[in-house]
Parts: structure tokens; sequence; C-alpha cells
């Protein structure tokens, strides 16, 4: 296809099966589940994150206790990884067989124009995993991906760093730290993440150091006045990227002698996850944040979701801090197999549905989350109908959803509105 490129303990059992039952039902529920007949599929929003890349510069802020040396990749820093982008076809092949039994597409063949808007951050692993989606969504078809030129801040994923919403560190900080207590009061529930961390990094031997003791799981949040910005300190801030680059590991197939020196599991890895969900807490996750770095991402949503006529899907490319921050501006939160809670799987999507009642023209909103489990990341496993990815039905804090999730699409204008306040007067998305 050509693309135009512009240590839990256990619960008593009765109990514990019930919760797992729950759990199950709702990791597992599916997009296409809705089948009142009354009820038609109208348009798709899907805010994806990249597929596998390799580490971004400066991500990696530990080393290994004993000296040993990180394993090399192939490609140069934060590229999407080939492994990557057969990860990102999977999930656009999976779209289309999906949305073409729920009746939006047809199954096979060209979309007509003006029914697919692709739109990318500028980096090259948002751009090249959109143009995947893109290829395997409709191969063949030229569909075109479009994002602003390559390096440049774009203000719908990027608004703080393009200077497109009303964010002052100073602001910033004091929020953060009223809501959440700050970074040391974030980590107090997760020692046994920063126990795992130390664990998988070698710590344990006589020349061990210094931050291998929880005596020194310590951090700090302050502003930066030469800079305007926030300088954040401590276990937080070294463990969460160093966290990630073990995942992405893991996610692109390595053997696992590569995959944090052999010392990973199940458990350690979502302990991992935990970790790099951390960062979040901070920079996307907190009301001042969240309405910030989705201000300008929440007013583009909000104008997908009223108006009378826009494509049928809508698919952005971004990283992880954008879904969080939507995520949080709409009051969800989310957590797929083999991830902690809210820490956005790697090549996964936030997606909502906008659905219409046609005997009385009412629209309706259904949120979810999508992804590949990690492992059938690292299999690159196929999905289809027996082996779909993990998939969760999510509820805005607005919605009073009803017995599938979807709930009127008045009830997310407010938040999405409140976030859309605080872009700039004159700011444009470029789209």
């Amino acid at each position: 296809m050509a693309i135009r490129i512009t240590t839990y303990r256990w619960l008593p059992h009765a109990l514990g099966w019930l919760l797992l039952g729950a759990c199950l039902a709702v990791l597992s529920a599916r997009a296409d589940a809705i089948d009142d007949g009354d009820l038609r599929l109208e348009r798709v929003i899907l805010l994806y994150r990249h597929g596998v890349r390799t580490p971004l510069p400066g991500e990696i802020q530990l080393d290994e206790a004993s000296g040993k040396p990180w394993p090399r990749w192939t490609q140069p820093p934060s590229q999407l990884t080939p492994h990557g982008v057969a990860g990102v076809k999977q999930m656009g092949t999976y779209d289309r067989r999906r949305l073409a039994a729920q009746g939006l597409f047809a199954e096979r063949g060209c979309p007509p124009a003006g029914q697919l808007w692709f739109w990318a951050n500028t980096d090259q692993r948002t751009i090249d995993s959109a143009a995947a989606l893109a290829e395997s969504f409709a191969p063949g078809c030229h569909v075109t991906v479009r994002h602003l030129p390559q390096g440049s801040e774009d203000p719908l994923f990027h608004p703080i760093e393009a200077k497109a919403t009303d964010w002052r560190a100073a602001d910033a900080i004091a929020s953060i730290q009223s809501e959440t207590g700050g970074p040391d009061a974030l980590l107090v529930p997760h020692a046994d993440a920063l126990a795992a961390m130390a664990q998988v990094m070698g710590c344990g031997g006589d020349r061990d150091p210094a931050w291998c003791s929880p005596t020194h799981w310590q951090g700090d949040l302050s502003l930066s006045p030469d800079i305007g910005d926030m300088t954040l300190t401590g276990p937080i801030a070294t463990t969460s990227g160093t966290a990630e680059a073990i995942l992405m590991a893991y996610a692109e197939g390595r053997q696992l002698d590569q995959v944090g020196w052999g010392r990973t599991d199940v458990l350690r890895r979502q302990q991992l996850s935990q970790l790099h969900a951390l960062l979040f807490d901070i920079h996307a996750r907190p009301r001042y944040q969240s309405e910030r770095v989705a201000s300008v991402m929440s007013r583009r949503v909000l104008d997908l979701l009223t108006a009378p006529t826009a494509p049928k899907l809508n698919v952005l490319v971004g990283s992880d801090n954008n879904i969080v921050a939507l995520a949080s501006v709409l009051g969800m939160h989310f957590q797929l197999a083999g991830y902690a809670k809210d820490d956005p799987p790697i090549g996964g999507a936030l997606g909502i549905e906008l659905w219409r009642r046609p005997s009385d023209g009412k629209r309706y909103v259904r949120a979810f989350y999508q992804a590949q489990s990690l492992d059938q990341l690292r299999n690159l496993s196929p999905l289809d109908d027996t082996s779909p990815p993990a998939m969760q039905v999510l509820q805005p804090s607005g919605c009073m959803a009803g017995e599938h999730g979807v709930c009127p699409v008045e009830s997310v204008v407010p938040a999405l509105q409140r976030a859309a306040t605080h872009v700039r007067e004159g700011v444009r998305e470029g789209v």
C-alpha cells in the first residue's frame, strides 16, 4: 500500500473467585458487544500510543548494580522498530475487522473519501505507527497520514511545549503537591515495586550503589526558575523510564536474558509497569496537569463528538501521556492485562464511540481501552475473534452508563469543555 506521509495475600476463596470473575468480565469486554437494534455506530475516535520503540535519549537512568551492560538496540534511539511496526499492523487489521462487524465499514476495499482521518504527532515513532495503522486498516488505499513537520511541537499533543495552553510551572507544582502529596507520598503504597526494581537491577551485593537502599527512596518536585519548568528528582524520576525500557525489550521479543538480565517474570514486569505509571501521577493525571496536557486534544474530541458530520474513523497517534491526560479529564481509570493501573499499554488505544438512535436522533458515547497484552505483542500473536486484544469498557465520571456502557453524549461534554477552556486564544491544531 502506498502511504502519503504528510506480594499479595490470597483472599478467602469465595470472595477471591467472585472478584476475579468480575475483573475478567470487565477486562474481556468487547467493543462489539452492543447489540441493541435501535442504536447505530456513527463514528469512532481512537487515540493510539505508538508501537514498540527503542529507548529514548536519557530514558534509562539506572545502571545494573554490578556493572553489567544494557543490551544494545539495532535502531537509533526513539525509533519504532520493525517488530513494533508488525504489532501496530495487527491492531490496524483487527480494527478493520471489528468495525466492519459493527457495520461501520465494509469488510474489504477502500472506504469512500472522507471516511478516514489519521493524524500523528511529529516523532518518527508516531508517524510510522500511524502509517502502519492506515496501511493495515485499508490495504492499497493510499490513505493519507497527516502531521506537522517532523520534530516540531504539535499543540494537539504538546500544548505545554507549544505554549498553546495557560500552564505555569509554579501553579502546576502547587496543584500537584496539594492533590497527590508529592512524589514521596505517591511512592508509599509501592515499596514492593521499588524492591522489585532493585532485584531486577542486581541489588543485594557487597558494592551496591546508594540508590539500592530504601533509605534513598526519596524524591522532590520543585521549580526551576531559570527555565520556568518543573524538576522531579528521586525514585519516580529514575525508575520510570528505566522500567519502560525493560518492558519495551520484552515486548520487542528479545531473549529473556536481555530483558532485565533475565530477572523478570510476570509479577515483576507488572511492578515495573507500576513504576512507569507513577510518572503520570505527577505529569499527566492530576487535574491541573490533565486539563492542560489534554486541552487542545479535548477540544478536538469535543468537535468530533458534536459535529453534524465527521469521518467515520478518526485515528490520532501520540504517546502515553496524551492518553492518561485525556482519560483523566473524563474521570476514567483503566488497567489491562499485564500492566499496572493507568499505565498505557504499548501500541494500545483509548477509544470513544459515537452511537445514534435513528428513531429520535439522540447520540450516545461509549469509551473503552483496547491493546494487545505484552505476550501477544512479544509473540506477534494473531488477533481474531477467538484471540482478540484485551478490551476494557470505561465509564466517564459524568456518565450514568446504560446496559451496554453507553451514555448520552451530553454527559461527557462539560469535562471536555472545561479542559478546552485552557487553550490559548488563536491556537489551531493544524488539522
